[in-house]
């Protein structure tokens, strides 16, 4: 079954929009503004020191690896990095394997994300690439951050739909899904420690307007922080297309979209 609609521009909803720029993850018809030409090779801009990255960071910033898809790259020091960012994990299996028709799922390093930094319980909880459980580490730390800022209390839960799954991007059938690598993860809502929940799909309001309800603020705040500061390479919200009105997708492909405006 196709994946869902991860990427790829939606028509846009005003004149505003239709002018605004959009990136896109890459395929033989569409290459994201970030990536270089393929006949011309690398530009001196895209060998360039990047800048400072925040801590906790781990969107990937290179702009020549955009059209290389697949399992992530293995970090060596894996294990060590989770304790050091405050996660509790089991190791996972999820072996990487090519199906008859070519697609190649799984991940050499799996875990099971049982609690992070913040002792924010998930809903199940995660299997995800050791790049993934860590960026899980420090979006709680930021959700945690907006969630005393709008709401004033903390959370103490996220529901979350889903990380594995071995499929296409619909929009993209050359591509595979980064969930096909627990590399993605579906986020739908927060339970907060004063009993309130927050889901994406009731108070993230109409993309037309500002958000009215501290709710709203908290949710457009939180999406925008997660690709502002390089948590996650993608981060969809309603602002990309209508399936994504009742979660985050957010995952660490080696493209960037910003689907949060």
């Amino acid at each position: 079954m196709p994946e869902r609609a991860e990427a790829g521009p939606p028509p846009p909803a005003d004149a505003a929009a239709a002018t605004r720029p959009r990136p896109v993850p890459p395929d033989a018809a569409a290459m994201p503004p970030s990536a270089p030409d393929a006949s011309t090779g690398p530009t001196s801009s895209a060998l360039s020191s990047p800048p400072p990255r925040p801590p906790g960071s781990m969107a990937d910033l290179d702009p020549t690896n955009d059209l290389v898809t697949g399992p992530p790259d293995p970090i060596p020091d894996c294990e060590a990095r989770l304790e050091a960012a405050g996660v509790r994990s089991d190791p996972a299996s999820l072996p990487v394997r090519r199906r008859p028709n070519g697609d190649v799922c799984g991940v050499e390093q799996a875990v099971t994300y049982r609690e992070g930094p913040t002792g924010i319980r998930w809903s199940p909880h995660p299997v995800a690439s050791c790049g993934l459980a860590l960026a899980l580490a420090r979006l709680e730390a930021v959700a945690q951050e907006e969630a005393e800022r709008f709401l004033g209390s903390r959370i103490t839960r996220i529901e979350q739909g889903g990380t594995t799954a071995c499929r296409r991007i619909a929009r993209f059938p050359g591509m595979m899904s980064e969930h096909s690598f627990a590399n993605g993860i579906d986020v739908r809502s927060f339970k907060l420690a004063d009993g309130r929940t927050v889901t994406v799909q009731r108070w993230f309001g109409p993309t037309d307007e500002e958000p009215a309800t501290p709710e709203g603020r908290f949710l457009r705040s939180l999406a925008h922080r997660l690709y502002d500061e390089d948590v996650f390479s993608v981060v969809l919200t309603a602002f990309w297309d209508r399936l994504h009105d009742d979660h985050f997708h957010l995952d660490l492909a080696r493209y960037r979209v910003d689907g949060t405006r």
